[in-house]
């Protein structure tokens, strides 16, 4: 089944995030990416307009990145199995990371949770609660 828009639902922004937060993790230059990816300049100029990158850019730097630029793409497929929870994926690369020690990671995860809730959208309800911060026991009164 075609998908009718334009970008085909590809999140260009969230994808130029997770490169942008490779870069900075490996303490490199957008230079350095552009040379060790052959990915030029401009490329790397326009994505960070928010720009989608052409096909081969993309392969280039997902390959870089290790980053699968399908978790990038929005579809909506029935019977999809659910993707897990955003925090969880988050909380799980934070304590896996061998650079962060056990406090460290701890201490991101407090503080990534606590914006998540303070910036997320308003589609909590009864059926989906907002999860508890870490360390914090969650409100049984209702």
């Amino acid at each position: 089944m075609p998908v009718a828009t334009e970008d085909k639902n590809f999140d260009a922004d969230g994808f130029y995030a997770a490169l942008a937060a490779t870069v900075v993790s490996r303490g490199l230059t957008w230079k350095q990416v552009g040379q060790e990816t052959g990915v030029s300049a401009t490329t790397l100029t326009r994505m960070s307009q928010g720009r989608r990158p052409d096909a081969a850019s993309l392969a280039a730097l997902s390959a870089w990145a290790a980053i699968n630029p399908a978790e990038f793409v929005r579809l909506a497929r029935k019977g999809e199995a659910p993707r897990p929870e955003p925090l969880a994926q988050i909380s799980t690369l934070l304590r896996s990371d061998r650079r962060l020690g056990p406090e460290a990671a701890k201490a991101l995860d407090v503080m990534i949770r606590t914006a998540y809730e303070q910036l997320r959208s308003e589609e909590a309800s009864p059926q989906n609660p907002p999860a508890p911060a870490a360390g914090k026991p969650a409100n049984r009164s209702r």
